[in-house]
């Protein structure tokens, strides 16, 4: 039995009416001025202001009827013109609490004409996000769009059919006992999904394979019926679908033996997905035949997989990974054909090695880990390969990785040199600004920008053009990179920072890059995983350096936050916050002044403003290490600034807790991040939540309340970044002054910054600042000084939205305005809404379900990028030009 909504709905509804009204009225006069000098008149925007204000009370409450008892007579007020406006009014009746499964069904059936198009709709989703979790069943679903008139099978569509690769489908979104249940009642369209059963469906309509695994993944335990088919799709040549079917079935039992008698395969890539297969299972009960699939394998590669599951297993492969039989099987290798498209690879140029013991290695046995590593294309390294490196000395593994990186990204770069890109640029500029010129000419409104361009602008741009055309690719022999994972840190990211900068439109070799080198996980590295994952221009590559951080904190069993706390680099400082220099015999040391920037000292302890110039005996390789030291400890200690100061931000915005252990060994006692935690007021929760104490910490690692007295945490408590909503204002109040106190600026604002509103909360978005008129510089400007990086462009270069990403709650502030184009010139623009968007798919988020703090620090920061504008203006829509 649906719930009744009551008269709440219907004045919700004639509020909706109100405000689209005014909003129309605007557009209409707006529209009505334009028409009188424009060519081709339009009155669309007069027409819905009509339409708007036609409907009358009666209709209102029809509509209310509807949703309550499914009256016949009242959904014909569903296709009211303007009716669905009313309704859809900024979210409002979508998030109205008493709005159930039933209501939403009767109101998504009206407005959708496929079924399965019920799961995207802009007002299913606000509902759906504000639902407790595990409350809505995909079962209770069906049932309630079948009451209400869904033939097409809407839900069954919505999981499993080519709908839109854009959409997170509702296995993805709802818990597993809320969706196998309905399968399970449905058998055949996993049997149609898997192909066991002709589909009747065509078109878009048709079951996905993979949306069905992705379902499958849902199921407590599976019916024996699909095993079959699942293992054949689980060592299968499908990527994605071998992934997925390998993970269903890992919760089956007797797996491992299934998956070993494949070993025995005809197909060599079937005995190397067997191998690694069972090696990722851990059951011991394969070893026997991992043995003796290692003894009758005539394939190396194969091989390697079988030892890679071996050792995996816990056995001791040392015997079989002595010198004598790790040269003859290169050897072996060697005489086989080379991979194709490694031709390119400088064998000679590789460095000479060692073993661990400091014995040399010998040359054939690089060359065919070289190849090796092609023939396997995974530019991670997989375990035998990693073994294999273990077995270097650690300066040869830093070394043949360099070499390799260094290699890869030469070949992968070859281009036109500077001369042939002056020459390219000086043959076609003068004739690519008359082309600018004349489109400006015939399509000023797209295409005006261009004629302002310089005949020097062109002739630039066509030069940058040519030197970033490559005309290498290493993409192919993307597996060589497995043996780069040891390079050395600092030298890695240089490396790779210029190329993502320089080369940012290929995206797959940045991917295989950031790949290889997490693969390492040098402290360095990972920072640089954890900034490209915080912002980055392309949003794959981003997607790829989170998901590589979970893996990276997987394995070995952190967290996310914890592997971005536990790498921090120190600059070489230790925990008193200092680095001793020996410069050919004259000690100096660095420690960090009041501005957390490092400074020099001498001997006697006087500051100097750096290293002196090295005396003529002074031995060059003291020199040259004391002033790299000194060059390191600058750069991270820069580099610890900037992105922990974001984290911790972030970690304000989003309520993260740390344990008392973990908040003092990875922060308070780190020399760069306590000197951050000094700024900020802190939080004390009880294992039941309840505020304990507000504390700060001060220089000499003590903690002190607003009323300087020294405080001490308890074991079992957790830590969290204050904030003013957090806090009364007596709190508020006493920590302004303990700040005052000791003129201690915050690292960031905590104790300003309030929630919108009640009223404003109900909705997807906020719009109390949209109409504040500004130019698109001025706005850019605005959006930048608070972290704000534009989304991307669409047709015709427009974008109209600026946004900042919280990775660690899977969420996106999303700020509109009128629009601007790329590239920027300076035109009046209009601020619009502030809204949330979920990561990394983009559906809107409800402001009910958003963390407080980030709702009111992105509501902060609308009115202050609307603070620089130059106020509301009535008439807008008819300034701006988008």
């Amino acid at each position: 039995m649906v719930r009744p909504l009551g008269e709440e709905v219907l004045q919700l509804l004639r509020s909706n009416q109100r405000e689209l009204l005014q909003r129309l009225q605007k557009e209409a006069q707006a529209e009505a001025e334009k028409n009188l000098s424009a060519r081709f008149v339009s009155h669309s925007a007069q027409q819905a202001l009509s339409e708007c204000a036609a409907l009358d009370d009666a209709q209102l409450s029809a509509l209310s009827r509807w949703f309550e008892s499914g009256d016949v007579q009242a959904a014909a007020c569903f296709a009211l013109p303007q009716g669905s406006r009313v309704l859809s009014w900024k979210g409002r009746l979508a998030a109205f609490s008493g709005v159930d499964v039933l209501h939403m069904a009767r109101w998504v059936s009206t407005k959708v004409q496929y079924g399965h198009r019920f799961w995207h709709d802009d007002d299913f989703e606000i509902w759906l996000a504000r639902q407790p979790a595990g409350s809505v069943d995909l079962r209770q679903l069906d049932a309630a769009l079948r009451e209400a008139g869904d033939l097409r099978d809407g839900v069954a569509l919505a999981c499993l059919s080519d709908w839109g690769s854009f959409v997170r489908r509702p296995q993805a979104v709802l818990p597993p006992d809320c969706v196998w249940p309905f399968f399970e009642q449905r058998p055949e369209l996993i049997d149609q999904g898997l192909g066991l059963a002709p589909d009747p469906r065509s078109g878009y309509d048709r079951l996905r394979l993979d949306y069905t695994l992705d379902v499958l993944q849902t199921y407590r335990q599976l019916p024996q019926r699909w095993l079959p088919a699942l293992l054949d799709f689980a060592l299968g040549d499908l990527k994605p679908q071998r992934i997925a079917a390998q993970r269903i079935l890992a919760r089956s039992p007797d797996i491992a033996g299934q998956v070993a008698a494949s070993l025995a395969s005809g197909r060599q890539e079937v005995r190397m997905r067997a191998a690694r297969w069972l090696g990722e299972l851990g059951d011991p009960a394969v070893v026997p035949a991992l043995y003796g699939a290692v003894q009758r394998e005539r394939r190396e590669t194969v091989s390697a997989a079988l030892l890679s599951a071996l050792e995996r297993l816990g056995e001791d492969i040392a015997p079989l990974l002595a010198p004598d039989k790790l040269l003859a099987e290169a050897r072996k290798g060697l005489q086989a054909k080379m991979p194709a498209g490694l031709e390119w690879f400088d064998f000679a140029a590789l460095p000479d090695c060692c073993w661990g013991t400091g014995s040399p290695l010998a040359p054939e046995i690089l060359r065919w880990w070289v190849v090796l590593a092609c023939k396997l294309k995974e530019p991670r390294a997989n375990p035998m390969l990693m073994r294999y490196l273990d077995l270097l000395h650690p300066d040869s593994r830093a070394a043949l990785g360099l070499a390799v990186l260094r290699q890869f990204i030469t070949h992968d770069t070859q281009g036109a040199d500077p001369d042939a890109a002056i020459a390219h640029a000086n043959q076609y500029y003068v004739q690519r600004h008359g082309q600018y010129q004349q489109l400006a000419r015939e399509y000023p409104e797209a295409y005006g920008y261009l004629g302002t361009r310089s005949m020097d602008r062109v002739f630039e741009e066509l030069r940058l053009e040519a030197l970033g055309d490559c005309t290498g690719s290493a993409i192919g022999q993307k597996g060589i990179l497995a043996l780069a994972c040891h390079a050395p840190g600092e030298r890695a990211v240089a490396l790779l920072q210029t190329y993502m900068r320089d080369h940012y439109l290929r995206r797959a070799q940045i991917e295989a890059l950031l790949e290889c080198l997490a693969a390492g996980s040098d402290t360095a590295l990972v920072q640089l995983l954890l900034g490209v994952a915080r912002r980055y221009r392309t949003a794959s590559v981003q997607d790829k350096a989170r998901l590589l951080i979970e893996q990276v904190a997987a394995d070995k069993g952190w967290s996310a936050w914890q592997l971005a706390d536990r790498t921090l680099p120190t600059g070489g400082l230790d925990e008193s916050g200092a680095l001793m220099l020996d410069y050919a015999g004259r000690p100096y040391r660095v420690t960090l002044d009041a501005a957390i920037k490092p400074v020099l000292h001498n001997a006697e302890g006087k500051l100097v403003a750096a290293l002196p110039e090295p005396r003529e005996h002074d031995a060059p390789v003291s020199i040259k290490e004391a002033r790299q030291r000194l060059s390191n400890c600058k750069k991270e200690v820069k580099q610890v600034l900037v992105l922990q100061t974001a984290r911790l931000y972030e970690a304000m915005c989003l309520g993260r807790r740390w344990s008392v252990a973990d908040w003092r060994d990875d922060l308070l006692r780190h020399p760069v991040a306590s000197r951050l935690l000094q700024q900020l007021v802190w939080q004390e929760l009880g294992p039941d939540g309840a505020e304990r104490q507000l504390f700060r910490p001060v220089e000499d690692g003590s903690l002190l309340d607003a009323d300087d007295q020294e405080i001490a945490l308890a074991a079992d408590s957790e830590v969290r970044l204050a904030h003013a909503i957090l806090l009364t204002a007596a709190q508020v109040a006493a920590w302004k002054r303990h700040l005052g106190d000791y003129r201690q600026k915050l690292l960031f604002e905590q104790l300003q910054h309030a929630l919108p509103p009640a009223a404003l909360r109900a909705g997807a978005h906020i719009d109390d600042r949209q109409g504040w008129l500004s130019d698109s510089f001025t706005l850019r400007t605005a959006f930048g000084k608070r972290g704000y990086a534009r989304e991307a462009a669409g047709d015709g270069g427009v974008f109209e939205a600026y946004c900042k990403d919280f990775p660690g709650g899977a969420l996106c502030v999303r700020m509109r305005f009128s629009g601007s184009q790329l590239p920027e010139e300076r035109r009046p623009v209009a601020l619009m809404t502030l809204a949330f968007q979920s990561l990394p798919d983009g559906h809107p988020v409800a402001l009910s379900t958003v963390p407080p703090v980030l709702l009111a620090e992105a509501y902060a920061d609308y009115h202050a990028v609307a603070k620089v504008c130059g106020g509301h203006d009535e008439d807008w829509e008819s300034t701006v030009a988008f």
